[in-house]
């Protein structure tokens, strides 16, 4: 196995991702912590007269934005926030998704919800080097223990 970094068109691609991913996040963050009721009900989810969480919720997303927006700067430094993705996002969709299941109706939007993190950790686990995952700590120079 290589401990040669990944290549300058997969660290732009990265970079490219991280960028989509900031911004996306810096919007839809903003929107869910200003105004999370008209947020969540444009996906056709109820939040009622107390929306504490989904507010709470945006600040998380922003700050994803934030750590995506460093991974543009220092997309290697930030690898593994793809990681943290793929599984944050599966262990998300199960959750909804098995929410979605038992409630009758479901509302469309909450499976667009799904649709868009499922897209999320799918692009994070496509972009990511698998391949050489073992060497990203001597990419930026930590020391192995």
């Amino acid at each position: 196995m290589s401990n040669a970094g990944p290549s300058e068109s997969r660290i732009q691609l990265i970079r490219v991702v991280f960028f989509f991913f900031a911004a996306s996040s810096f919007v839809l963050g903003a929107w869910m912590m200003a105004d999370p009721t008209s947020a969540w009900g444009m996906m056709g989810v109820d939040v009622g007269p107390d929306p504490f969480v989904q507010a709470l919720y945006g600040g998380a997303i922003m700050g994803e934005g934030a750590m995506f927006a460093l991974g543009v700067m220092w997309p290697v430094r930030y690898l593994v926030f793809l990681q943290y993705l793929v599984i944050y996002k599966t262990l998300a969709c199960l959750a909804g998704i098995a929410v979605l299941l038992g409630m009758d109706p479901a509302p469309p939007g909450g499976w667009l919800v799904i649709g868009g993190w499922a897209s999320a950790g799918l692009l994070s686990a496509a972009v990511f080097p698998w391949g050489q995952w073992r060497s990203v700590e001597s990419w930026y120079g930590a020391a192995k223990p």
